[in-house]
């Protein structure tokens, strides 16, 4: 069955092209369309037919990377909230911007790494607000002055702003601001907030 026939739905963990597009990503920080074809036994036109084109690829191979990294922080800052939402996507971001790979593919093939990470029409960016909604929803709980699915847009548009600052504005990458900016957009509240005074 073509993995490509509904875009929504990720490619299976142990899907034996997703494992060499991710061993190849880790290597290259890119993939070669061509190479991974070949090391999977297949055809190019089949690969293609099978498992989308290369941005589709790509977005998977982020995909799989950052939802791992995302599940490991948030068994950290689950049941905490709009705070605990706020440290898992910085804390991921950071970790994230850590992989070689990652530095590689976002610094040398900028605009396809920003295709593939912020566009509506990839996979990334569509799940990753898929994700937000659920969390919000189960651990705030719906807002009462905008849909869920607004609220969870604009949190992962502050996050994609600063994971990708310095492309876009040459600034230096400021993970600790996405999660406070992140924590204000959730109407998280500290523990013993300032006063006027202070």
């Amino acid at each position: 069955m073509s993995q490509a026939s509904d875009s929504s739905a990720p490619f299976a963990p142990d899907d034996p092209v997703l494992k060499l597009a991710i061993a190849m990503f880790e290597r290259d920080g890119w993939i070669d369309a061509r190479l991974l074809a070949k090391e999977a036994g297949i055809g190019r036109a089949t690969l293609y037919r099978r498992y989308g084109d290369r941005d589709r690829i790509l977005g998977e191979v982020v995909w799989a990377l950052f939802h791992d990294i995302a599940a490991d922080q948030w068994e950290k800052f689950h049941d905490r909230g709009a705070e605990g939402i706020a440290e898992m996507i910085g804390r991921s971001q950071h970790a994230g911007a850590e992989i070689p790979a990652m530095r590689k593919f976002v610094t040398e093939h900028t605009e396809t790494a920003l295709r593939v990470m912020t566009s509506g029409r990839g996979v990334v960016q569509p799940r990753t607000i898929e994700s937000l909604i659920r969390l919000i929803t189960t651990q705030i709980g719906e807002p009462s002055d905008i849909e869920v699915g607004k609220l969870a847009y604009a949190v992962a548009r502050v996050g994609e702003s600063f994971y990708h600052r310095e492309l876009i504005t040459g600034e230096p990458t400021d993970f600790e601001s996405t999660t406070i900016v992140i924590k204000r957009l959730l109407n998280y509240q500290p523990i013993n907030p300032p006063t006027a005074a202070e």
